[in-house]
C-alpha cells in the first residue's frame, strides 16, 4: 500500500464542512479542503479551511437509533452517533464529534478555522496547543489575554501558520469546556527528509494518532468547587482512546460492550504513531503495546535522539511520537492505557487493539490493571525518579534533542532568572466564607478548601483582552503592584516581563506541603529546553554541573516531580503575552497560571482589523431615568 494512496482514501476524523465562506470567495482566495490538506508534504503551502460548530450534545443519543456502529468502522458523520464508553451523558462537541476533528496539515500551511459558538449560556475560545503563533499572537486562544471570549451565537476566525512541525492538539481554554469535550488532535507534518529520524519508519499514517482523553460521566462543573460527601474530588470516571472505550461499573463489575479503537498495520513494516495526552485531570497515563517495543522519536513535536522503551508515561498536555516494528505474528495485540495517581485507586484503564492486516481477529487474554503487560523500560516515570532499583527508567533529562542547540542557551549565566515556587494554600472556613467575599476555591478529596499560587500570587484573568486593550486594564490589578498589601492569598493578574531575545532560566519548584501530585506546566508560544529535574529541594549547584554541550531536549509541557523541581532554559524570541500554567483544569481555575510578557507591546504586529473588544461596563448612575 503506497502512502499517497492511503492519504487519499483515509477518512479518519475529517468530517468537516467543505463549504467556502462567501467572504473568501470575494477575496478570490484559493482555499483547500481538509482532505486536500491531508497530503504528503512537498514544501508548497496551502490555505486550509475548517469549520467548527460548538454545541451541546449527548452520547448514545437519537443519532445512534439511526446508525449503530460496530467495533471496526467509524460512524459516518451523516448520523453522528457518539458511543464513548457506553454510558449515556451530556457533553460538548465540535461538529457533533468526540473528540473533535483532527487537523492534519503540512508545515507552512495557513490554517483558517471558523469557530461558531452554539453553546447557549457559554462563551468560548480555542487554544492551539503546540503552535507557537509567531506573527499571529492574537490567535493563541486565551480568553482575556489574547482575545475576547467568543459569545454564544457569534463566530470567530482563527488563522495561523502551521509551525512548528510535530504532534499537537487543540482544546477550549474557557472554563471546563476542554474536559466536557471541546478538544481534538492537530498534526503538522513536514517533508520527510527534514525529519532527523525519517529512516526509522516506513509509514506516518493519519489514522495512527492515539488521542488519550479523560471522561467524567457528568459535566465537569458539577465537580467544582467540589463536594464533601457525594463524589469527592475530581478524579475522572474513565479514559478514552480516540473517543472510544468501555466502562466497568465498580459496584456490579459489569462492562459495556462499546467499540474499541483499532489501529491496523501490515506485517514487516515500521509505523510512526502519535500519542497525545489530552487529559486535564490529575491522572497521568501509562501506555503499553503488547509484545512491541516503542522507539520514541519526538517529544511535544520536537525530534529527539531515539530511545527504545516498553511503556510511556504521559501527563496532561504531553505528546510522544514513537515507532513500532510490526514484526510479530499476524493477530491482534492489546494496547493498554492505565491511569496513574488518583486513577490507580479506582483501577481506571482503557484498551485499544493493534491489528495485523490479514491475520485472524484473535488476541491473548485481556490484561487487567494489576496483572497487566510487563512494564519493562519506562519513559518519563512518575516523580522523575530514574534510579529505581530493579526498574529501568528514562527521564526527560536523559533525552537529547536531535537538533543542534543554540549556543547562547548553554552559557553559564542566563540573562534573566525566574524562580517560580508553587503550592496550594488552605483556607480556614471562616476566612473563606466571610460575608461579601467571593474568593475562588477547590475542595480536595481530603476536604481541604484550596487556592493555588505561583510565587505567592493566584492568577485571575483581566476583564479585557490584554494583548489588544492593554491600557483598559488598571495598573493596580497587576500582581507587581500588590506585593505589600495583598495578603497571603493574593489574587491578581500575574505577569512577568522578559525582554525580547533574552536567555531566560525558569525554575519551577513544588512547595506544596502534601507533595502528592506531579503538576504538568505548559508554556504557550515557545519551546523551552529541559536542563534539570528531580525530587527534593532545588540545588542550583547540581544544575550547574549539567552545563555542557549536551543537547537538552525541547518541550512545551513539563511535569514537575512531586515535592521537586525542574530547570528550563528558553530564548525569548517570540514577542507576545504567553500563558504559562499548570495543565490540570481544576488547578487553572483556582489560579495556577501566569503570563510571560515577551518583549514590548511595540514588538507586536498590528491588531487585526475589527478585532473584537470587551470589558466592564460600569457607567455613571443616570438619575434622569427616574426624573
Amino acid at each position: 500500500m503506497k502512502l499517497k494512496k492511503f492519504y487519499v482514501s483515509s477518512i479518519f476524523y475529517f468530517f468537516i464542512s467543505e463549504a467556502t465562506s462567501k467572504d473568501t470567495k470575494k477575496q478570490n482566495i484559493k482555499l483547500s479542503t481538509p482532505e486536500e490538506c491531508l497530503r504528503p508534504c512537498d514544501g508548497i503551502p496551502k490555505i486550509c479551511e475548517y469549520d467548527f460548530t460548538l454545541e451541546y450534545y449527548n452520547t448514545l443519543g437519537g443519532a445512534c437509533n439511526v446508525s449503530k456502529p460496530n467495533s471496526t468502522i467509524s460512524v459516518s458523520p451523516i448520523y453522528p452517533c457518539i458511543c464513548a464508553d457506553g454510558v449515556e451523558k451530556g457533553l460538548l462537541t465540535v461538529n457533533r464529534m468526540s473528540p473533535g476533528p483532527t487537523i492534519q496539515v503540512c508545515e507552512g500551511d495557513l490554517v483558517v478555522v471558523n469557530v461558531k459558538n452554539k453553546m447557549d449560556g457559554m462563551e468560548t475560545s480555542i487554544h492551539w496547543h503546540g503552535i507557537h503563533q509567531r506573527g499571529t499572537p492574537y490567535y493563541d486562544g486565551v480568553p482575556s489575554v489574547t482575545q475576547c471570549p467568543i459569545p454564544v451565537g457569534n463566530s470567530f476566525r482563527y488563522q495561523w501558520v502551521a509551525d512548528p512541525p510535530g504532534t499537537h492538539f487543540w482544546h477550549s481554554h474557557a472554563g471546563f469546556q476542554d474536559l466536557n469535550g471541546i478538544r481534538g488532535g492537530l498534526v503538522v507534518r513536514q517533508e520527510k527528509t527534514k525529519d532527523p529520524n525519517n529512516e526509522l519508519y516506513d509509514f506516518d499514517l493519519p489514522d495512527h494518532v492515539v488521542f488519550i482523553s479523560d471522561l467524567m460521566h457528568t459535566y465537569a462543573e458539577s465537580r467544582f468547587p467540589g463536594m464533601l460527601v457525594n463524589k469527592r474530588g475530581q478524579t475522572p470516571d474513565n479514559i478514552l482512546i480516540n473517543g472510544k472505550g468501555r466502562y466497568t461499573d465498580p459496584k456490579t463489575r459489569k462492562s459495556t460492550k462499546t467499540p474499541l479503537e483499532i489501529f491496523t498495520v501490515q506485517k514487516g513494516k515500521r509505523y510512526r504513531f502519535r500519542m497525545i495526552g489530552a487529559m486535564v485531570t490529575v491522572c497521568a497515563v501509562q501506555l503499553f503495546i503488547e509484545n512491541h517495543e516503542l522507539t520514541v522519536v519526538a517529544l511535544d513535536g520536537a525530534p529527539i535522539k531515539p530511545v527504545v522503551v516498553d511503556s510511556i508515561v504521559a501527563s496532561s498536555g504531553h505528546r510522544f511520537d514513537f515507532v513500532i516494528n510490526s514484526n510479530k505474528k499476524r493477530k491482534d495485540y492489546w494496547i493498554h492505557v492505565k491511569g496513574l495517581g488518583e486513577c490507580k485507586n479506582e483501577t481506571i484503564q482503557q484498551f485499544a487493539i493493534l491489528r495485523y492486516d490479514g491475520g485472524p481477529n484473535t488476541s491473548s487474554r485481556r490484561p487487567s490493571y494489576n496483572h497487566g503487560l510487563p512494564e519493562g523500560k519506562v519513559l518519563n516515570p512518575q516523580d522523575g525518579d530514574c534510579h529505581l532499583q530493579g526498574k529501568k527508567a528514562f527521564c526527560i533529562t536523559q533525552m537529547e534533542s536531535a537538533e543542534d542547540i543554540d549556543e547562547n542557551l548553554i552559557k553559564e549565566t542566563p540573562d534573566i532568572k525566574i524562580h517560580l515556587p508553587f503550592k496550594f494554600l488552605a483556607y480556614k472556613l471562616k476566612e473563606l466564607f466571610t460575608p461579601n467575599t467571593y474568593n475562588p476555591y477547590l475542595v480536595s478529596p481530603t476536604k481541604r478548601h484550596l487556592i493555588s499560587t505561583i510565587n505567592g500570587f493566584s492568577y485571575h484573568a483581566p476583564t479585557s483582552a490584554l494583548i489588544s486593550q492593554y491600557t483598559d486594564t488598571d495598573s493596580d490589578k497587576f500582581c507587581y503592584n500588590k506585593q505589600k498589601d495583598c495578603g497571603e492569598k493574593c489574587t491578581c493578574i500575574h505577569k512577568i516581563n522578559i525582554p525580547l531575545n533574552q536567555i531566560a532560566e525558569i525554575v519551577l519548584i513544588d512547595e506544596d506541603p502534601a507533595g502528592a501530585l506531579n503538576h504538568p506546566f505548559h508554556m504557550h508560544g515557545n519551546y523551552f529546553h529541559v536542563m534539570d529535574m528531580g525530587r527534593g529541594p532545588y540545588d542550583p549547584t547540581k544544575t550547574a554541573s549539567n552545563m555542557s554541550t549536551k543537547n537538552w531536549p525541547k518541550k512545551d509541557t513539563i511535569t514537575v516531580p512531586s515535592g521537586g523541581y525542574v530547570v528550563l532554559r528558553m530564548k525569548a524570541s517570540n514577542p507576545g503575552l504567553w500563558l504559562f500554567h499548570c495543565h490540570f483544569q481544576y488547578h487553572m481555575v483556582i489560579g495556577m497560571n501566569l503570563i510571560l510578557h515577551v518583549g514590548e507591546l511595540s514588538d507586536l504586529p498590528p491588531v487585526p482589523k475589527d478585532f473584537p473588544k470587551c470589558g466592564d461596563f460600569i457607567p455613571d448612575i443616570d438619575t434622569n431615568l427616574i426624573a
